[in-house]
């Protein structure tokens, strides 16, 4: 049997047809850009999504496609979707996790229940761009006639796995993702959340595991992507938690560390400790969980030449430069950087990037090494909590396009004690994972 796995990134859509044996036999790519709008909204149009995964798959070899036999997936999140009853978004785009008009609803909550009591609840502090309660509650207050027209919430999968089969799920990690969630407990949605902010519980769908078959594919989606109709379609989950399967990562103590357009580290555990410091999540296997952070990764780097190395091409940047900086500037000195260039998802207060200690004597490769390794400490930072909760493995399994030698030899100066093992392909790969595990596991 074949396999399509897609994964709907951030800023592009990649897929891949499998066979039994986890070979890839094509493979296909194609960007999307996401929309800024005014007041920190940063959105992505589903029909422009679409748009991209349906060229993508239409280039893959036809003789292939017409074996496709099941269709599994994975997305970025949160990324929270309002869905009216016809399938149609009631909010018309996908808000992404860049997204940061919610950041007054921290207050909210905290008035409402109160921080701490929703931290051991949800798993998190409720910041923005960290949960879609965030963006569900700052609807409820700014734009009601959404919330009137919805007839279900959750984050992307939901949407993309209603729109392929008619079906409507929420998968075990981006329930606790959403916010709303007994993540600390795994015991299902919260009805004291709920309740306390008025919202109706019929919004949100039965939770599935990620990877169990749910419904088929209906006509116009196959046709659009040009595979068979009526092919069982897995429940999709979040892109890092299909990661971890990829990598073989399916018990506590692995860690798997995603970079590319945001850098982002994961570890498994298996009992819910929670900590400000940090996200608790579901990962795709119940009974264990995720201990989670995130930086700008990739969308630093890309800003930094973009503002910073015009005179120079990308190729050049990447393969010259950027590895000599990382050579020879083996330390700060008196140059530091602030990480939040894309604000930080794990703080209740605005924060953005920016430089101290420059002087005249200051240097552009000092400037980008010290961006570089701050990005690296937050991760880093997040690992040795992790330790308390833990005992990990010394192997950090690596993947995204920043897995280069340069950026390794940098990681492993800032994470002593461990080594960085590349694995390729980790959330496409995961989906089939997940599938077969699923399958597996239920026979």
């Amino acid at each position: 049997m074949y396999y399509l796995s897609i994964d709907f990134g951030t800023s592009a859509v990649k897929m891949e047809i499998l066979n039994d044996a986890l070979e890839v036999l094509a493979s296909e790519k194609e960007d999307y850009p996401y929309i800024l709008l005014p007041g920190e909204k940063v959105e992505i149009d589903p029909e422009v999504l679409f748009g991209a995964t349906n060229r993508a798959a239409r280039r893959l070899p036809v003789a292939l496609r017409d074996q496709v036999g099941v269709l599994c997936y994975d997305t970025f999140s949160p990324s929270p979707v309002f869905i009216a009853e016809d399938g149609t978004l009631a909010y018309p785009n996908i808000i992404t996790h860049m997204d940061r008009r919610s950041r007054a609803i921290t207050d909210f909550i905290n008035e409402t229940v109160g921080k701490d009591r929703y931290l051991s609840i949800a798993g998190i502090y409720p910041f923005a761009g960290g949960a879609g309660i965030m963006t569900v509650l700052w609807m409820q207050q700014n734009e009601p006639g959404v919330l009137e027209r919805t007839y279900r919430i959750g984050h992307l999968p939901t949407y993309v796995h209603h729109r392929l089969t008619g079906e409507w799920m929420v998968d075990l990690v981006n329930a606790s993702m959403l916010g709303l969630y007994e993540t600390t407990t795994q015991g299902g949605w919260s009805s004291e959340l709920l309740d306390a902010f008025g919202l109706k519980h019929e919004w949100f769908s039965e939770i599935r595991n990620p990877g169990e078959l749910l419904g088929t594919l209906l006509p116009d989606p196959a046709e659009q992507l040009g595979i068979p109709a009526g092919i069982p379609v897995a429940v999709g989950t979040n892109d890092m938690a299909a990661a971890q399967m990829g990598a073989h990562n399916d018990r506590a103590g692995r860690i798997m560390n995603t970079a590319g357009s945001s850098d982002m580290v994961s570890i498994l555990i298996d009992k819910p400790v929670t900590n400000p410091g940090y996200y608790l999540r579901n990962s795709a296997l119940p009974g264990i969980w995720q201990i989670y952070a995130t930086t700008a990764g990739g969308f630093g780097i890309d800003w930094f030449f973009e503002q910073f190395c015009k005179e120079m091409t990308r190729e050049r940047f990447n393969t010259e430069y950027l590895p000599a900086c990382i050579d020879s500037q083996v330390d700060d000195g008196e140059v530091s950087f602030d990480p939040y260039l894309t604000g930080d998802r794990q703080s209740l207060e605005k924060r953005t990037g920016g430089w101290h200690g420059l002087t005249l004597a200051a240097t552009r490769d000092e400037m980008l090494a010290t961006l570089l390794r701050s990005m690296n400490k937050v991760l880093y930072d997040v690992v040795e909590l992790a330790g308390s909760v833990v005992p990990m493995d010394t192997v950090i399994k690596l993947t995204g396009g920043m897995s280069t030698p340069a950026f390794i030899k940098l990681k492993e100066q800032q994470f002593p004690g461990f080594t960085f093992e590349v694995v390729d392909n980790c959330s496409v790969l995961g989906n089939v994972e997940l599938v077969r595990h699923y399958n597996t596991t239920e026979s």
